[in-house]
């Protein structure tokens, strides 16, 4: 997964967002998915607002699902994009699928492995 890193004021507009519009951070088992049918005006306006944000920084990227919490505490995005994008494989595949990403990741990318 390729990404680019958002701006400092994307990530404090994200974190906003998520702290603010309870509705948008669902705990998903598997294949489950937030009932957006539920969702008020306001709701339906910052997830568009947050997947504005997230769109252009993650290559190959679909569709923004919505703002999970892990057992540590950390906020992730779950949204869809096709793996086999970023490849300079010559290849032309294509396979949409989930993807989760941590905020912090987007804002500062991926820790170094050790």
């Amino acid at each position: 997964m390729t990404i680019d890193l958002i701006t400092k004021e994307q990530y404090d507009q994200l974190v906003l967002i998520q702290k603010g519009f309870s509705a948008l951070t669902f705990q998903n088992e598997g294949y489950q998915y937030p009932d957006k049918s539920k969702w008020t005006e306001e709701d339906i306006e910052a997830f568009n607002t947050a997947e504005n944000i997230i769109s252009p920084n993650i290559v190959g990227f679909s569709k923004f699902n919505h703002f999970k919490t892990r057992k540590t505490g950390e906020v992730v995005i779950r949204f869809q994009y096709n793996y086999g994008a970023d490849e300079d494989s010559g290849t032309s595949h294509s396979f949409t699928g989930v993807g989760y990403l941590g905020l912090e990741e987007l804002y500062k990318g991926f820790k170094a492995k050790t």
